[in-house]
């Protein structure tokens, strides 16, 4: 299959015993997929489980924040009131972004699975 990343077939055989223990190590770390799972643990020898509850909350927190900027903004813009100090959160918003993005990167790569 030619547009897949992962084109190549391994092929490995396990036992019962070893079968159950990978399932094992798959429910300790909430993984459904197996061989993502077998992926991760073969290239980096190690899977985790982030939760990433907190980081969802933050964001939603964050996106609160830029539409109510939006809506001053507006306001602002409406009335010719405070355009400097508009600018200059919209400029504050934007790096804080950029950062964001930035750790969902990197977290991406740590979780993987």
């Amino acid at each position: 299959m030619p547009k897949r990343e992962r084109n190549l077939r391994l092929h490995i055989m396990v036992t019962h015993e070893e079968l159950a223990a990978i399932r094992e190590r798959m429910a300790e770390v909430n993984s459904q997929n197996q061989s993502a799972f077998i992926r991760k643990m073969m290239v980096d020898g190690y899977a985790v489980n982030v939760d990433l509850a907190p980081v969802k909350e933050l964001l939603y927190l964050q996106r609160q924040s830029v539409n109510n900027l939006s809506q001053v903004a507006k306001y602002a813009k409406t009335h010719n009131a405070y355009q400097s100090e508009i600018v200059e959160l919209q400029k504050g918003y934007s790096e804080l972004w950029k950062q964001y993005s930035n750790l969902l990167k990197h977290l991406a790569k740590l979780v993987a699975l």
